[in-house]
Formats: structure tokens, sequence, C-alpha cells
């Protein structure tokens, strides 16, 4: 039983926005198991609706994911506290707001939102910016700073040694004294790129242990950058002490 939820996650984990759907072959092959495997799995997550055959031997995910993530989105004390004041920050300050989550070695955007370009919490992207549900490897990027600073020495080591961070860094002791001085500062940011340069600056969510839950990202476009970095820093570090503050009060009133 066990070994058959791990290969039905496994396959599930197939299913990206870059390759949406999948048959039994090829998913063997990225898998590395038997056919019959492949097959059992495609079945069974269909079976219960979680993905739904679209023709030619290809599968591709349900609709019953609609309705469990609706209720994750309603539910889930992190993106009901965090929505409304991301949406809050991109209208009164012409910026997107991101907040990310730590998703077993990677990161998942789970709510976006940049004024002109409507809310994307189910999933619409808007222009420029990563789509709600979409998940990325952890790399050198703002909020991956943020939430990699949160993980212990152990797992860093892991990430690193297994080859699951993509970064500048030539060592494993130079990216983790950045990491370190994410922690004292408690924040992080990209250096600008484009024209007009766009600023991004990432500021820790936290739960009520004080442990990192997500990171809040604010992307700013500006012509003077080193002028603007104070106020987007000052943008992302006070959205995210809003949301931390929302979610503590929820805890001791529940």
């Amino acid at each position: 039983m066990l070994g058959t939820l791990i290969r039905a996650g496994d396959v599930l984990e197939l299913i990206t926005l870059e390759e949406p759907e999948w048959g039994v072959t090829a998913a063997a092959q990225r898998l590395g198991i038997g056919k019959s495997l492949a097959h059992e799995a495609l079945a069974t997550l269909t079976e219960i609706g979680l993905l739904q055959r679209v023709g030619n031997g290809r599968y591709r995910l349900g609709w019953r994911n609609i309705s469990l993530a609706t209720v994750l989105l309603r539910t889930d004390g992190l993106s009901a506290h965090a929505r409304p004041i991301i949406r809050e920050l991109a209208q009164a300050h012409g910026v997107a707001a991101s907040l990310f989550a730590w998703e077993r070695g990677r990161i998942i955007c789970v709510g976006r939102y940049e004024r002109g370009h409507g809310r994307d919490d189910r999933g619409r992207a808007p222009a420029g910016g990563r789509p709600a549900g979409s998940t990325a490897p952890v790399d050198d990027s703002a909020p991956s700073r943020v939430l990699l600073a949160a993980r212990s020495d152990i797992e860093v080591a892991d990430l690193w040694e297994t080859g699951r961070v993509l970064t500048r860094h030539a060592t494993l002791a130079d990216m983790s004294a950045e990491l370190a001085r994410v922690r004292r500062c408690g924040w992080a940011y990209d250096p600008p790129a484009g024209s007009p340069a766009a600023l991004c600056v990432a500021a820790p969510v936290r739960e009520d242990a004080g442990e990192a839950a997500a990171a809040l990202t604010v992307v700013a476009r500006s012509a003077s950058p080193a002028l603007d970095l104070y106020r987007t820093v000052k943008l992302a570090v006070g959205a995210a002490a809003r949301i931390t503050a929302a979610m503590r009060s929820h805890a001791l009133a529940a």
C-alpha cells in the first residue's frame, strides 16, 4: 500500500505547466519503473478524480483538484490572512506582491496580485509574473533565500549535496554565510534588472514559533533603484509583519 501511494505521488509530481499531460510509457521511463506499475498509478489516480484520461492514452489533472484547491485556499490560515494584505499592498503602491511557500525542497507561489492585471489566486498569471500554483526550483532568488534561511543546517546541506540548489556560490560555506546574512537582516533582495529596473525584495512571514512559514515578495519598477530600495524593503517587511500579526491574532482567538 505504501509503495502504491508513493508511486502515485511521484506520478503527480510529473505534472507541471510545461508538461501537463503524460502517457504510461513516458511516465514509466521518467520514473524508472515498469509500465504496469505506471499504469496502475495513473489508473488509480483517475479513479479517484485526481487525474483524467484525455485521449491517446494520456492523462492530465482531474477536476477534483479544483475543489481541493478551493478548500485549501479558503481554510488555510496563511492564504486567508495574506490575500487581503497583498491585494491592498499592490493596489496602494503599484507593485506586484506574491507569496511563496516551501514545498518539499521547492518553492510554490500560493498567491499573487499586481495592480492593473488582477489577482491570480485561481491560477491566472499577471503579465511578467509567476502564476499562483506554479513551482520553482530553489535558487539564488530573494524568496528562495528567505525560505532556505529558515531551514535547518542539516536540510540545507542535504539540498546542496544532492544538487537541488541552483546557486552561484562555489561552496556550501559561502551559501550558508549568505543565508546567515538573510536571517540577520530579515529580508533578501535580487539585484535590479531591466529598464526601468525591477526591484525584488522578499521578507519572511512567521508562524507562532517564529519560524518562516512563507516569503512575501514585492517587485517594484524604479528608474532609481538605489533610492527606492529602502522603500521597497519597508513595504515588504511591513506587509510580512502584518500577515504574521494577523495569523497570530487568529491563533490566539481560536
